[in-house]
């Protein structure tokens, strides 16, 4: 016997059964929700529905293990595509103050990522990834919101554990990072 609430269920219109006996009841059930597959990607590499460039999530790993001192990585977002992206990748600058004449000219937000070698009062050494948001000033409102929309998804995502916010590129030196990673 078998009870009508537990028959087998179905997946859509057409796959019903077209008549029940009497005195058991069929139920329907619609197709699951979701992506179709062609719509399908890698739900890693997309952040608050902005995907990240093709090779973005590789490059930024290595970043993150393979990185030394001095090395930065700038990443912008692309409105047209709604896609984030490597602008440039730097290796070895002398201090973060080169990072800075780098984006002295942006007109847009930006953000940052830079290895700081840090020597600590007892002799140790690390090396922190400092995110920074660069936000020039007189940036329209909607690329404000834009940019700090993303920043605690990207904090995570970059596996970081602080951001900082910067407005003006000149700031950016290694006494202000060397406070802002003490956290004064």
């Amino acid at each position: 016997f078998q009870r009508p609430w537990r028959r087998p269920r179905t997946h859509s219109l057409a796959d019903a059964q077209p008549s029940a006996p009497q005195g058991q009841h069929t139920r329907v059930v619609p197709a699951r929700c979701g992506r179709r597959p062609e719509q399908s990607r890698n739900m890693a590499d997309e952040v608050l529905g902005y995907k990240m460039a093709d090779g973005m999530s590789a490059a930024i790993k290595s970043f993150q293990l393979r990185g030394s001192s001095g090395d930065a990585m700038v990443i912008r977002i692309v409105h047209s595509s709604d896609e984030l992206q490597i602008e440039e990748s730097c290796k070895g600058l002398s201090s973060i103050e080169d990072l800075a004449e780098k984006i002295e000219d942006a007109i847009e937000p930006r953000y940052l990522l830079f290895i700081h070698k840090q020597s600590h009062t007892d002799g140790r050494v690390s090396y922190p990834i400092a995110f920074v948001v660069f936000m020039p000033p007189n940036v329209p409102a909607s690329l404000k919101m834009m940019y700090t929309r993303l920043v605690p998804a990207l904090v995570e995502k970059f596996r970081v554990a602080k951001q900082f916010s910067l407005s003006d590129p000149e700031d950016l030196t290694t006494e202000w990072l060397e406070e802002k990673l003490a956290g004064r």
